[in-house]
């Protein structure tokens, strides 16, 4: 009999045990997001120091890859034509950026974000109607979060993440400090 007694025992301890597994993964997640939060927030505040225009908006494009874990960025300018005048790419080695060719045209879905310049997110790039495909070399991308980066009401660019299926909360965490820039 005094081992049916251990048997139960154990049986509630494996319970806790598997509940503690899960809570330090919820821990971790939680870190993790206030880890990638901090860098963004980082980025953001960099604005006001004195640094180059540059550095600035990459460490901007930087901090948002990483908030909503994606696996390409970009963070397009708009020139006063309304056609891009910078691109800073974000996991894009320097020689694929190389072949693909520099700057995009602002045609397609970079585009449509230059035209309308309201979040957009896509769960497949190519379904999209203003979806126009990608120059050769280019790598393969289907999800895509774009969000207009405004100072003073105006449209200064784009910042773009692609690459993973970026939920809606992160959406809005992403567009949240671009939309509101009064610099």
């Amino acid at each position: 009999m005094a081992d049916v007694g251990n048997g139960d025992h154990r049986l509630p301890r494996l319970k806790l045990d598997e509940l503690l597994d899960e809570l330090q993964v919820h821990i971790d997640q939680v870190r993790g997001a206030r880890d990638r939060l901090n860098g963004l927030l980082d980025a953001v505040m960099s604005v006001g120091r004195e640094l180059a225009l540059p550095q600035v908006l990459r460490d901007i494009v930087e901090a948002a890859v990483s908030l909503v874990d994606a696996e390409y960025g970009a963070l397009g300018v708009v020139g006063s034509d309304q056609k891009l005048a910078e691109f800073l790419p974000i996991g894009i080695d320097e020689e694929t950026w190389r072949q693909i060719g520099g700057l995009p045209t602002g045609h397609g879905i970079l585009g449509e974000l230059i035209r309308h310049p309201q979040p957009l997110r896509l769960s497949e790039l190519s379904d999209h109607p203003a979806s126009a495909g990608f120059p050769p070399n280019h790598p393969p991308m289907h999800s895509f979060l774009g969000v207009p980066i405004r100072v003073r009401d105006e449209v200064f660019g784009n910042l773009r993440s692609v690459g993973r299926l970026i939920s809606t909360r992160r959406t809005r965490l992403l567009s949240r400090p671009w939309l509101s820039q009064q610099e």
